[in-house]
């Protein structure tokens, strides 16, 4: 697996995780996933006499959080037990900043504000997440980049269904980390992200 390592010292790696990589190992994975790559690049230790943080540090295989597979972007990974808990911490108490740019379709009324809507998991399809009252707090922050309206395309590229009115760039900064919370806000505000084949 082909890995560009952005920034490394001591404690942290810092990746660019490219598109298509998926960051957990589970049962139903046959891939290389980023779990295996930073195994292969990182030390193991026996996990013979080790506290619970040691322990739990090698089970996550140094990941902090994850992107999904779709979602390429910056991926910070700890390369010890104790930035491992740390960063933990940093992420639970929201001192790290997070942003992201997507390409969403149609254009955005409001350019730039905050979406605030629970997200669990859909009665419909388990498989998928959505705005449902009974989940949990989920909160985006977002701010228009660029549009492109349908006129401005040449006329091959033109999308002519009717009533649809471009794409627009979108910078979100996610307050909470909910799974797949940005194209599931997105999507409820009537911006599916383009070439999201799930939502």
């Amino acid at each position: 697996m082909d890995i560009a390592i952005l920034y490394e010292d001591h404690d942290i790696v810092v990746i660019d995780k490219p598109v298509g990589v998926i960051c957990n190992r589970a049962e139903t994975v046959k891939v290389e996933t980023l779990q295996d790559w930073w195994e292969s690049k990182f030390k193991v230790p026996s996990t013979e006499l080790l506290s619970e943080d040691e322990k739990y540090f090698i089970e996550r295989s140094g990941l902090v959080h994850r992107l999904d597979k779709e979602t390429s972007g910056v991926m910070i990974m700890a390369k010890t037990a104790a930035a491992f808990v740390e960063l933990l911490r940093q992420f639970k108490e929201r001192e790290v900043q997070k942003s992201y740019v997507a390409l969403t379709h149609g254009i955005w009324k409001v350019k730039h504000g905050e979406i605030a809507l629970p997200i669990g998991r859909r009665r419909d399809d388990r498989q998928k997440m959505g705005v449902v009252e009974s989940g949990r707090e989920s909160v985006t922050g977002y701010r228009v980049i660029s549009e492109y309206k349908k006129w401005e395309f040449p006329r091959e590229l033109r999308v002519e269904e009717r009533g649809y009115t471009g794409f627009t760039l979108v910078e979100f900064k996610p307050k909470t980390g909910r799974m797949h919370q940005i194209r599931v806000h997105s999507r409820h505000m009537g911006h599916p992200i383009v070439g999201d084949e799930q939502y």
